[in-house]
Order: C-alpha cells, then sequence, then structure tokens
C-alpha cells in the first residue's frame, strides 16, 4: 500500500471544516439566546417592571421639578426656555413656578 504524501494544505482543509462547524454551532446558540431575551423584554412580567420602574423615576422626578424649575427662572433663564427643554407648556412652567413661590 502507498501512502499519500502529507499535504500541508489538508491540515488547512480540515481546520476550516472545524472553524465553519463551530461557527455554525456558535451562530445557532445565539439565535436561541436572542429568542429567549427577546420572549423575555415582550412578557408581561418585564414589562410592568420596567413600568414600575420608570414611573417610580418619574415621581421622584415630578417632585423636585417645581424646585428645579424656580432654580432655572432665577438663573435666568426664561419661561421659554425652561418649557422647551423639559417639554411641557408654558403654562406649566408657570403654574409650577406659582406654586413654588407660595410654599417658599
Amino acid at each position: 500500500m502507498s501512502r499519500e504524501p502529507f499535504r500541508p494544505e489538508q491540515i488547512e482543509e480540515k481546520a476550516t471544516e472545524v472553524y465553519i462547524e463551530q461557527l455554525l454551532d456558535l451562530a445557532e446558540k445565539i439565535k436561541t439566546v436572542r429568542e429567549v431575551v427577546r420572549k423575555d423584554a415582550e412578557s408581561l412580567d418585564r414589562r410592568m417592571q420596567t413600568a414600575g420602574y420608570v414611573r417610580g423615576q418619574w415621581k421622584q422626578t415630578e417632585e423636585a421639578l417645581p424646585a428645579l424649575m424656580a432654580e432655572a427662572h432665577e438663573s435666568g433663564w426664561s419661561v421659554e426656555r425652561i418649557a422647551a427643554m423639559l417639554d411641557v407648556t408654558e403654562s406649566y412652567v408657570y403654574r409650577r413656578l406659582r406654586e413654588q413661590s407660595a410654599t417658599e
């Protein structure tokens, strides 16, 4: 029996096959993980947790907002600028400024 002579290309070809198989396995694992993450992100529990967190953050911000508006106004900010920055109406800013000055 005669053996074929050793060819370096054979090693390269086999290594390429192994790497391709590993990449395909990894791609499948990534796909599975993405599906799980997507399902988790869409779950009712997750959405409720997110909504609760955002609402809590808003409540903290809302409580501090009149003082922040007053500070900005005292620093020379116009009502128009404050309203634009906070994405609220000018009448809302005026109302909060009146309420803030009444509590001081």
